[in-house]
C-alpha cells in the first residue's frame, strides 16, 4: 500500500545552530523532493537563527532543556511527538539517543539515528556507560546511520551494535555551488599580498584551535618571512572564543596575524581566498568544512583523526599529520608556504577527490532510499 500523503521526517538534535551537523540537515530538507516529504526540526536546548537558511517551510520546536538532568524533556518531547505525528524520528548523536524508548508509545514507523562524530568527554569512544546507553536503545532503532567507516566500525566493534542495523552514509556537498572560480577575487586590505591559512569551524576544544594558533606562531618565530607574508583566518563562533581571542591578544606578535571573523553562514568566499586549509582537531566524523574547502580547491593541513583519514590523501590533496607528528604541524606550514608552486597540483587533486565521492546527491539520494520505506 503507498502512502499518498507527504512522509513526515522529524529531525532530534541536541541544538540547531550553524555547525556540520546543521549544514547536513539543512541540505537534506533543500535537496528531498518537497512533494514528498515534509519536515520538522526539534532541538533539546533551543533552534537558533540558522533555521532561515532552510530552503522551504520547516516546523521547528525549542524544549529549552536544563543543563544535566532535565526528566520534564521527555514529557515535552513525547507531547510534541503525539501532536505532530511524524512517519520518521531522526536522531543525531549521543545527546538525544536516550528519547528514542519514546517511539515504542507512538505510532511511529522508523526509527533513526546517526552518528556524526564523537563529544570531548568521549573523544575515542571508550566510555563503558555510553557504549551502554546506545546498546540499550538499539532495540528501539531500526538503522543507526554513521558518517565514516571509523564511526562504522567503532559501533559494530565496540559498541556492538548488529551490523544488520548499520548503514554508511557518508557526508556530501553541493560540489557546484562549491567550485573554485576561474579567476581568484582581489585581496584587499589587509590581505593585500599575503599568503593565507584558513580554518573554519565551531570554536570549541574538541576542535583544538588552540594548538592551531600555537602551530602557526612558532612558524612565524621560525621564519621571518612567514611571518612577514602570513595570516590565520579563524571563521566560526563558539565557546572557546573568549580564550582563544584572549591568547592571540596577549602576543604583540600575533594581533595583527590572527583573524577572527565570528560566525558567518556563507563561507564560500573565505574559502576563494585561502590558499591552505587547516584544521587541528582531536576527534571529527567527516567535516563538512574540510569537504567544502576542497570542493572550492583548497589544499589542506590537517590532523589525522576519525573520518578525516578517510577523504584526505597524503602528500596528494593535502598534508595530514598522526597523533606522534603533531609537532611537526608549525613546520609543515612553512613547508607550504615555501613550496606554493606544489599548491596547484594538491589543489587539483583536493576538488577531484570530493566531486568523485562525496557529492551532497549520493547523500541525499541514500537517505531518501532509507525514509521511503515507510510507503512500502
Amino acid at each position: 500500500m503507498v502512502k499518498k500523503e507527504k512522509i513526515h521526517v522529524c529531525h532530534l538534535v541536541y541544538s540547531f545552530d550553524i555547525g556540520g551537523l546543521e549544514r547536513v540537515i539543512a541540505n537534506c530538507i533543500g535537496a528531498l523532493d518537497k512533494n514528498a516529504y515534509r519536515h520538522s526540526i526539534i532541538a533539546l536546548t533551543e533552534v537558533g537563527e540558522f533555521i532561515s537558511e532552510i530552503d522551504g517551510v520547516v516546523e521547528h520546536y525549542s524544549l529549552n532543556k536544563k543543563s544535566g538532568h532535565d526528566f520534564f524533556i521527555h514529557l515535552k518531547l513525547y507531547k510534541i511527538l503525539k501532536k505532530i505525528r511524524p512517519d520518521v524520528l531522526h536522531s543525531y548523536n549521543l545527546s538525544t539517543i536516550e528519547y528514542q524508548w519514546l517511539t515504542s508509545f507512538l505510532d511511529i514507523q522508523l526509527r533513526i539515528h546517526a552518528e556524526h562524530g564523537r563529544d570531548s568527554y568521549d573523544m575515542n569512544g571508550t566510555v563503558k556507560k555510553y557504549q551502554l546507553l546506545r546498546r540499550v536503545m538499539s532495540p528501539f532503532i531500526d538503522h543507526f546511520v554513521t558518517v565514516s567507516q571509523d564511526l562504522h566500525h567503532w559501533l559494530r566493534d565496540d559498541v556492538l551494535i548488529p551490523e544488520k542495523k548499520l548503514l554508511l552514509i557518508t557526508n556530501g556537498i553541493d560540489t557546484d555551488y562549491y567550485r573554485p572560480d576561474n579567476i581568484k577575487p582581489e585581496r584587499k586590505g589587509i590581505y593585500e599580498g599575503k599568503f593565507i591559512f584558513g580554518h573554519v569551524s565551531r570554536l570549541h576544544p574538541i576542535k583544538n584551535q588552540e594548538f592551531l594558533i600555537e602551530s602557526f606562531n612558532k612558524a612565524c618565530f621560525l621564519s621571518p618571512s612567514f611571518r612577514e607574508s602570513c595570516l590565520l583566518i579563524i571563521v566560526g563562533d563558539g565557546p572557546d572564543k573568549d580564550k582563544l581571542k584572549k591568547l592571540v591578544d596577549n602576543n604583540e606578535h600575533l594581533k595583527d596575524k590572527i583573524i577572527f571573523t565570528g560566525s558567518k553562514s556563507n563561507v564560500r568566499e573565505y574559502y576563494s581566498i585561502f590558499d591552505v586549509f587547516v584544521m587541528s582537531s582531536l576527534a571529527e566524523g567527516v567535516p563538512m568544512t574540510l569537504l567544502e574547502s576542497m570542493s572550492m580547491g583548497v589544499p589542506h593541513l590537517v590532523t589525522s583523526v576519525g573520518g578525516i583519514t578517510e577523504v584526505v590523501e597524503e602528500g596528494i590533496t593535502g598534508i595530514s599529520l598522526c597523533d606522534k607528528d603533531k609537532d611537526t604541524y608549525h613546520e609543515k606550514m612553512i613547508e607550504l608556504f615555501e613550496n606554493k608552486n606544489n599548491l596547484s597540483t594538491l589543489s587539483q587533486n583536493s576538488r577531484l577527490r570530493v566531486t568523485s565521492s562525496y557529492s551532497q546527491n549520493k547523500m541525499v539520494g541514500s537517505y531518501n532510499k532509507i525514509y521511503k520505506t515507510v510507503c512500502i
